[in-house]
């Protein structure tokens, strides 16, 4: 079947968005297949990369967008819906939560074929975020109810649990210093990766903390809290609450970009992005993008691109069919640039 006409539906919109100096502004903003939720980008071929859990056939589709014109350029369907993303750039493999089931995809982007279908032996896993460790091969994957996995990337099975964590939301890993970082109960659990042992365990300084981002330069963690609506910065070795900084209702994703040394901050509730100056803390923007901002991950130019899903559709049941939302303003993936 024609591949422009599968995803004719994809439309490119401008938005214009009032800016001042240096200030970040919304460039293009794209319709996306039913169910949009995390995205990752590929700098190998420069592409961006988004789940939805129906695609525009009522099946499960990861979407290839152009990054500058955010048009649908390649997709890879699934048998069973991948929700988090991660990607190992050397590999080229993709790495999806399938959080229904319980388990860990692994895609070959080149091929589009699912290489497997990882579980770790236990009953009744939600698994969320998925991160890669590209000079180990290892990958690490958030799982609320059971705790931290451990994938072996080079054969792409399960390797082992992480200990002293029962359930844990958001990571972030320091592969230069061996260092991984979970969210487990509003705590910060750091791990040495030498040996997958806790070193350390902070508070986050807000409520319901949910993701983090890692500047590691300044050693500093920017943590996105839900309950509290804010970002905290801590000190990513003794742990101390360096600053706290509103963000918006409901914050979840959360991207750090060197490059332009900000921090980008998706607030699902208010239906915003922070763009925070990871220098002074201060806020430089509050960006409308969409409906309900999910997701957000940056390019090696500091480009943000955001995954904004759709209100109405709600997340079915198991076994029920997803139900389709009429929201013009979800189900979208928007590009934030200076």
């Amino acid at each position: 079947m024609n591949i422009k006409y599968i995803y004719s539906i994809a439309l490119a919109l401008t938005c214009g968005v009032a800016i001042t100096g240096n200030a970040q502004t919304v460039k293009k903003s794209t319709k996306i297949g039913d169910g949009v939720y995390e995205l990752v980008f590929n700098s190998k071929n420069n592409a961006v990369y988004v789940a939805t859990t129906r695609g525009n056939a009522e099946k499960p589709t990861i979407f290839q967008l152009d990054p500058n014109s955010l048009q649908v350029t390649d997709s890879i369907s699934l048998e069973s819906g991948a929700f988090g993303l991660g990607i190992n750039e050397k590999t080229q493999t993709l790495y999806g939560t399938g959080t229904r089931a319980g388990a860990v995809i692994a895609i070959d982007i080149k091929s589009k074929k699912t290489l497997a279908t990882i579980t770790n032996g236990q009953e009744g896993g939600h698994t969320r975020e998925v991160l890669v460790d590209e000079g180990r091969n290892m990958i690490y994957v958030s799982d609320v109810k059971a705790g931290i996995w451990a994938i072996n990337g080079k054969t792409n099975t399960f390797s082992h649990m992480l200990s002293g964590v029962a359930g844990a939301t958001g990571l972030a890993i320091d592969p230069g210093k061996n260092r991984l970082y979970g969210i487990v109960k509003n705590k910060v659990l750091r791990y040495d990766l030498k040996n997958d042992a806790v070193i350390d365990s902070f508070a986050t300084g807000g409520e319901r903390a949910i993701n983090l981002a890692l500047d590691v330069k300044r050693n500093h963690l920017f943590v996105a809290h839900q309950g509290s609506a804010n970002v905290t910065v801590l000190d990513a070795n003794s742990g101390k609450l360096l600053q706290t900084i509103p963000a918006g209702e409901g914050a979840l994703g959360i991207s750090y970009s060197s490059v332009k040394d900000r921090v980008f901050v998706a607030n699902r509730g208010a239906g915003t992005v922070t763009v925070i100056n990871a220098a002074d803390y201060s806020v430089v923007q509050q960006i409308q993008t969409g409906s309900l901002p999910n997701t957000v991950v940056v390019d090696p130019a500091g480009n943000a691109f955001v995954s904004n899903k759709a209100k109405g559709g709600g997340r079915p049941k198991k076994g029920e069919t997803p139900k389709p939302s009429n929201d013009p303003d979800g189900d979208i993936v928007t590009r934030i640039s200076l």
